[in-house]
């Protein structure tokens, strides 16, 4: 070879190493303030992709010049030009836009949000906490579109019930999944009672989770929780706990606390004009009063006290207020007058306007959070905990709750890494209100009492007692009632609860684009709970109850994920495998009566025993599967796929789910203008479940609550089993749109959803015949279909000037039971029950529907649709098993709105409900006893009067016209008449609309100058806090103005559409400080 070929060979050959001869890149990753970015995704043109390790810190190979495209989670994307550059640092800058691109969903695997073909809502942690709500639960309150929350009253420490796009379900609890950093959870409420009149509600698990320690909260609707199956029937709720993982390297220390008091709002409407006893007003004295006056009257006939019994007083053992006018000089012998040789003096007559609200004290809450945060270039650690004591506006009631939480992340190799999470609370209470119809719930006796009443001698004499130290039950009523005091300190329900939930995951990664993760979870808890009564008129011997219970459910997961970028074409997905194990055990024992009051231990029972065991198990295992395609960042097909293996049930069920995501504006650049800066269409359809509890397909022995001759019984269920049931089957589809308008200072985001729940498990009733008194089984279907519509709109947006962002919510759901049993008949089935209301679901009807005694109609002719009255004025006999009203609410709406400007942020939420329908225990008894507003407006009492006309004007009432046919109602009554012997539940059903100044805040982060002479202080904040400000508008049906929230006993489907002499909900006004080191 000559010279000149070993030159031009020489030359070729280092041309070619030139060009394929590849670059090695080392980079870092920071934000704007110089800390280091993990987990950002650097991708080249030719798509080879890596991340960025916890310092920030990359590494990756290029051929030749291009680009390198850098993006994080809520940071602008950002690209770079490469040359021949060997090293690179790339500073991100945030854009709370972003912050709403990427998500965290099922199996908490992070997404872009634009690749997503089905509905998510993300709450951020600052909406969760700026107004400093008291509870997680009503926190979520009128935050996201298609999600109802009912706090069931003001009761410290009381649970809730969320549901995510309404009712489809027959069974009683159809509450979301609650999954904390990939963890399942329970949200069972802890409660005793029958679920239906009276019991008392020890909270719910999600009320475990301090608000402080929450990064973000995001709702999984529909097929967003497809890779959850059997568990995913009523959504899930993702909460993502805070980590160190984006800190700077060194060490920060926060405090953060929270001062508030809290004062009862939204009391019954009352009356002032009349109190206590029967046939007292003017026109019972006109009518009867025989030529004597009104004094002489009102003492012999009236009311007029000596021992409160009825015996040998007037009236004095009646806990109604039909009684003598007040506020005019009248003398009457009082339950509180003095005695003169054993005679009751008479003492003035007089109204305490405000009775009810002075039992109920100022409420006081205070709640202390303290994180610590360390960061290496191997490991983050964030560790809190806090302290929140409440007492209750009820007297005599309290409640502390103590957590810890920790989370740990530590880079065990370049491969190798591991994290923790834990979670420890510990809640506390001497006491805590019974609810419902009972005598231990103060409410229920205030709906009777008398309105010239005086509060404060009942609280400053409720532990009166006599000479051998027994109590004298110093009292207005003697017959029915029990001082509210009194009540409250010697009837006591006490609580101990500990819980602990975490988990702990260790991560292989052999490659960029391939991650192993194994992860172990568990959720633990055990409640002792102690119950006792001293005396009353349902328990006169005392009683207590002593309840343990304790329940856990432990997880374990395999999972795989890919992510690769091939060219314009992108694959990530996950393959994994689940294997839970659960137990509940509940364990009760108490007595009926003992032979020494205020003795609480079972040696001094009377009688036997009363004692409660239950073991519950299960089991399952399931495989799931995940794959996501996208093409040049514009086209996503989402395929997920689950299968499992319940030990509840005896086959194995499939779920697959699909979803399709195409973004116009980036398939055609045409579209994107001024006015539109980004479109996306979206379609998703998915078949999920839900799991029937253990023990229902086959039929098994229980224990008796008592014994017999000192011996254990058990018997044997009456419920027939069948071998075969399966899950609910839900299918559901949904077609939705996003929107980005002028520069994205307007952001839409609407869907329609439309999903069929299968198989219902019912509980019907059959022959005895048959050896079952009912049989539990798969029937059932229900269809619903919505919308919802989320609108964030940057309506000021100017820099360090004034700043207003709107965020609005809306969201309506319809339902219909197609069919029950028809094999049986079914056609109606009771989902919850009070004093004779019935919530059901019927064929043909909306799930909710309210059922009790009704009004009597006229069917046909010129009166038609009047309500027919008797002879006495009166109506006339109920009808039985009318449809008196609809639970469901027609639609529900939110308006948040936020404000900074400069260093202040301030903002406020106003809630929106139309319909929904509610029967009130309040309204009923309100109605009877003559304490409502409504019995002594426009001088009723003072006249005879006439049905239409006088009351209830916005109806028409018919009368006889002595023959077959109806005419206009003319005959009169008396007011005490009418509403004393109402008795027809369609009477006290009031649409339950309302519009509520929800929460507002102000805040102040204090200037650095202010204390840049303290070391060590980094932050420094101060907020004034307000929540349950203000029910600006209720249904004028509502007339007693009552919270449409508070809600009946029980917080789950048993409790929808019921009023049930709830505690009032509280106003808190609070102050918050918070401090960074």
């Amino acid at each position: 070879m000559n010279r000149k070929s070993i030159a031009m060979l020489a030359a070729t050959f280092l041309v070619s190493s030139a060009v394929y001869a590849q670059t090695v890149l080392k980079g870092k990753v920071i934000d704007q303030d110089g800390k280091p970015i993990p987990g950002v995704t650097i991708t080249l043109r030719d798509g080879t992709a890596t991340q960025s390790g916890q310092n920030g810190e990359f590494t990756i190979n290029y051929k030749q010049a291009g680009t390198l495209s850098v993006s994080a989670v809520g940071y602008d994307r950002k690209v770079v030009n490469l040359t021949n550059q060997t090293s690179l640092q790339v500073t991100l800058t945030t854009d709370e836009r972003n912050l709403d691109e990427v998500v965290v969903t099922a199996m908490g695997i992070t997404r872009d949000k634009k690749s997503l073909g089905y509905a998510t809502q993300e709450i951020k942690a600052s909406e969760l906490t700026d107004a400093g709500q008291h509870s997680l639960t009503g926190a979520l309150a009128g935050k996201a579109a298609g999600v109802q929350v009912n706090q069931f009253g003001g009761a410290i420490g009381s649970s809730a019930r969320i549901s995510i796009r309404g009712n489809s379900s027959l069974q009683k609890d159809q509450q979301p999944l609650i999954v904390v950093d990939g963890i399942p959870i329970t949200n069972e409420a802890q409660r005793s009672g029958d679920n239906t009149y009276s019991g008392v509600d020890y909270g719910s698990g999600l009320n475990d989770i301090n608000p402080d320690d929450i990064e973000s909260l995001n709702i999984l609707k529909g097929g967003a929780a497809a890779l959850y199956g059997m568990r995913a029937g009523a959504g899930v709720i993702m909460i993502t706990t805070k980590s160190g993982k984006r800190a700077a390297n060194g060490v920060q220390i926060s405090y953060d606390g929270n001062f508030s008091i809290d004062r009862v709002v939204n009391l019954p409407k009352y009356q002032n004009l009349y109190g206590q006893g029967s046939r007292g007003d003017e026109y019972s004295y006109n009518t009867l009063g025989g030529g004597e006056s009104y004094q002489d009257y009102v003492v012999k006939n009236s009311f007029s006290y000596v021992d409160g019994t009825g015996e040998f007083g007037v009236n004095d053992n009646i806990d109604e207020s039909w009684g003598p006018r007040m506020d005019i000089g009248l003398m009457i012998p009082q339950f509180n007058s003095p005695e003169v040789n054993g005679v009751r003096q008479a003492t003035p007559w007089n109204s305490h306007k405000n009775n009810v609200k002075q039992f109920f004290q100022t409420g006081f809450s205070q709640n202390h959070n303290i994180s610590l945060l360390s960061k290496t270039d191997k490991s983050s650690t964030r560790a809190s905990i806090s302290f929140r004591d409440q007492r209750g506006t009820v007297p005599n009631t309290d409640q502390k709750k103590y957590t810890a939480q920790l989370n740990n992340e530590y880079k065990l190799s370049d491969k190798f890494s591991y994290d923790i999470m834990s979670n420890f609370t510990r809640t506390e209470s001497n006491n805590l209100v019974m609810q419902g119809y009972d005598s231990a719930n103060p409410m229920n006796g205030l709906i009777w009492f008398g309105r010239q009443v005086d509060m404060q001698d009942l609280k400053n004499n409720w532990d009166q007692r006599d000479e051998a130290g027994n109590y004298t039950y110093y009292n207005w009523n003697s017959a029915y009632h029990m001082n509210p005091f009194y009540t409250m300190h010697e009837s006591q329900n006490a609580l101990k609860m500990n819980r602990i939930f975490g988990k702990t995951s260790l991560y292989y990664q052999p490659f960029d684009f391939l991650r192993f993760e194994g992860r172990v979870g568990l959720d633990y808890y055990n409640t002792h709970t102690f119950e006792t009564t001293y005396f009353n008129f349902d328990n006169r011997n005392g009683k207590f109850d002593e309840m343990k219970n304790s329940n856990s459910e432990f997880n374990a997961d395999f999972i795989a994920n890919f992510n690769k970028q091939f060219g314009e074409l992108s694959l990530t997905g996950i393959l994994g495998a689940n294997y839970r194990d659960y137990q509940f055990e509940t364990n009760t024992l108490g007595a009926r009566g003992l032979n020494v009051l205020g003795v609480y231990t079972i040696s001094n029972k009377i009688g036997d025993a009363y004692t409660l065991m239950d073991h519950s198990k299960g089991r399952s295992n399931s495989v799931y599967a995940q794959a996501n395609l996208g093409w040049r960042d514009e086209l996503y097909l989402d395929l997920t796929a689950r299968n499992d293996w319940s030990s509840t049930l005896k086959k194995s069920f499939f779920y697959p789910s699909a979803s399709l995501s195409w973004l116009p504006t980036a398939s055609f650049e045409g579209l994107k203008s001024d006015y539109l800066n980004f479109w996306k269409l979206r379609f998703n359809i998915v078949k999920v479940g839900n799991a029937t509890r253990p023990y229902q397909n086959g039929n098994y022995y229980y224990a008796q609550t008592d014994s017999y001759n000192n011996l254990a019984q058990m018997y044997k269920s009456m419920t027939y089993a069948i071998e075969g049931l399966e899950p609910e089957a839900i299918t559901s589809y949904e077609i939705g749109t996003e929107l980005g308008l002028f520069k994205d200072r307007l952001h839409v985001d609407f869907t329609y959803y439309n999903k069929t729940n299968k198989k219902q498990l019912l509980q019907v009733a059959t022959s005895n015949v048959v050896g079952f008194s009912s049989i539990f089984l798969n029937a059932g279907e229900i269809k619903s279909k919505g919308v919802e519509l989320q609108l964030r709109g940057d309506i000021l947006k100017r820099g360090d000037g004034l700043n207003w962002t709107t965020t609005i919510n809306f969201s309506r759901d319809k339902n219909k039971v197609v069919e029950l049993y028809p094999q049986l008949g079914l056609e109606d089935y009771r989902l919850g029950w009070t004093w004779g209301i019935s919530n059901m679901a019927s064929v043909g009807k909306p799930w909710g529907t309210l059922v009790g005694s009704g009004f009597d109609r006229v069917e046909d002719g010129p009166m038609k649709g009047a309500i027919k009255v008797g002879n006495n004025g009166l109506v006339s006999t109920p009808l039985d098993g009318q449809d008196i009203g609809q639970a469901v609410p027609d639609f529900l709406a939110s308006m948040r709105n936020d404000f900074t400007i400069k260093d202040f942020r301030f903002g406020f939420m106003l809630d929106f409900r139309k319909g929904g329908d509610v029967w009130s225990q309040t309204m009923a008894h309100g109605y009877t006893t003559g304490i409502a507003e409504i019995t002594a407006a426009n001088g009723i009492r003072e006249r005879a009067i006439v049905a239409g006309k006088d009351v209830m004007t916005n109806e028409r009432f018919a009368m006889s016209d002595g023959k077959d046919g109806w005419v206009e109602n003319t005959i009169e009554t008396s007011a005490q008449d009418w509403y004393e012997n109402g008795g027809i539940s369609e009477m006290y059903v009031f649409d339950g609309s309302f519009l509520k100044l929800r929460e507002a805040y102000v805040s102040y982060n204090l200037p650095k100058h202010l204390y840049s002479k303290i070391k060590g202080i980094k932050r420094a904040n101060i907020s004034i806090t307000g929540t349950n400000l203000a029910l600006l508008w209720v249904h004028k049906s509502n007339t007693m103005r009552l919270d449409p929230e508070a809600g009946g006993v029980s917080s789950d489907s048993r409790g929808v559409g019921f009023e049930q002499a709830t505690v009032p909900n509280s106003r808190s006004i609070g102050l918050k400080l918070g401090f960074t080191f």
